[in-house]
């Protein structure tokens, strides 16, 4: 069984039986039913995947095999063991714990006893969630809170180097655009801007120059990342913000300079264009089974919402109503902490969720190590495994840059 384990020698505290669930299961796409859950994982675990065609012949009274041969693949679920391991000063959380006691206009005049255990815990539990969010899908070269040695490939990665996968790209006219320039600044020179808007996300691709974003300190290739745009010409827009930064809100910096660049991107102007020659495109039998959804991120949510109300020609309150987020009857679901300027169709019952919530390998514990080595410190340790796959990749529908 899983070990819960809270050391209390000097605080009160409280075992959370179900932190670790928490943790691996209350990520946002998994709480939406995006994807089906394994649970008892504790190795590689095959997934079957059988197709084959069907024949209808003539009637016959001898028995006749159809003459196919059922193709039999094989995928996997690699379950990977990480850890989240945070120390605090004892008297800096008990000063934290008291001011979320404190209600408006208060001054020390809280009640009630310290569980110190169950408030460390809860303080980073969304942000392990949303790390897991981001591991599940992007995997760990894109997930800065990852920092263990194993590969975790993630579900995006998988799908866009898989065969068989159905794949679009961003390169049409109207959804890309050359850039003749990119600055140290930032400034990105292209042909025109007026399908541009500020806050846009653009996708930069097929990068010729030394550029490098060093927003995090150590450079990294400007070549596949996004960024949310602000336009400063009819010829120019800068780079304001990596997408990945979104939560820390850093400013995008760099260093080096590029002389050409593909600029792609999904926005007001295009977003019900590409939203129909997605539909087009769809496999009718995934498409009209109820676990199929478009997933799609959070900018390209919000360009169909404002492309909706610019529709909407002398309608009441059509910049004011909540817009239904479906295309033509298929779910269009919001996916936070996503990769920009892409959109996966795919059945929750193709993506696979691989944990081992039983297992010795998830485990939780907290310790107050003044009795043991006089440190006035608490260490908090949260251990976890888990995995992601997918089965028929001809039953999955992938665009990005």
């Amino acid at each position: 069984m899983a070990q819960f384990t809270f050391t209390n020698n000097t605080y009160a505290g409280e075992a959370l039986a179900g932190f670790m669930a928490s943790t691996l299961l209350e990520a946002d796409s998994v709480k939406r039913g995006l994807l089906t859950v394994i649970n008892d994982v504790k190795s590689r675990k095959v997934i079957l995947d059988v197709d084959d065609d069907v024949v209808l012949q003539d009637p016959s009274g001898i028995f006749a095999d159809q003459g196919t041969t059922a193709a039999q693949r094989e995928s996997y679920l690699d379950p990977v063991v990480y850890e989240f391991m945070k120390q605090e000063q004892w008297d800096k959380l008990v000063q934290s714990w008291e001011s979320q006691q404190l209600k408006p206009g208060a001054f020390q005049d809280y009640e009630g006893v310290v569980d110190l255990s169950d408030f460390m815990v809860q303080r980073y539990l969304t942000k392990i969630q949303i790390a897991n969010e981001r591991l599940y899908w992007l995997g760990k070269g894109a997930t800065k809170e990852a920092a263990f040695t194993a590969p975790f490939t993630g579900l995006l990665p998988s799908i866009a180097s898989a065969n068989g996968v159905y794949k679009v790209g961003l390169s049409k006219s109207n959804t890309s655009m050359a850039a003749t320039a990119i600055s140290a600044a930032g400034l990105v020179t292209v042909g025109s801007t007026i399908t541009l808007k500020d806050g846009d996300v653009v996708s930069i691709t097929a990068v010729t120059g030394s550029i490098k974003d060093t927003t995090n300190g150590a450079g990294i290739d400007v070549q596949g990342q996004s960024y949310f745009i602000r336009v400063e010409s009819a010829t120019t827009f800068r780079l304001i913000r990596n997408y990945n930064e979104v939560n820390t809100r850093k400013a995008a910096t760099f260093t080096g300079s590029a002389t050409a660049a593909m600029v792609s991107y999904i926005n007001a102007s295009n977003v019900l264009d590409v939203l129909t020659g997605i539909y087009a495109q769809l496999d009718p039998a995934d498409r009209s089974q109820e676990d199929f959804n478009l997933q799609i991120p959070l900018h390209v949510g919000y360009a169909y919402a404002q492309a909706q109300a610019d529709k909407a020609v002398n309608v009441l309150n059509a910049f004011t109503d909540p817009k239904k987020m479906d295309y033509l009857g298929v779910p269009l679901q919001l996916m936070n902490h996503w990769q920009a300027n892409t959109i996966l169709g795919a059945r929750a019952s193709n993506l696979f969720l691989g944990v081992d919530l039983l297992g010795d390998a998830s485990e939780l514990s907290t310790v107050y190590m003044k009795p043991y080595t006089n440190d006035n410190v608490v260490r908090m340790k949260a251990r976890m495994k888990a995995a992601v796959n997918f089965k028929f990749a001809n039953e999955l529908f992938y665009l990005s840059a």
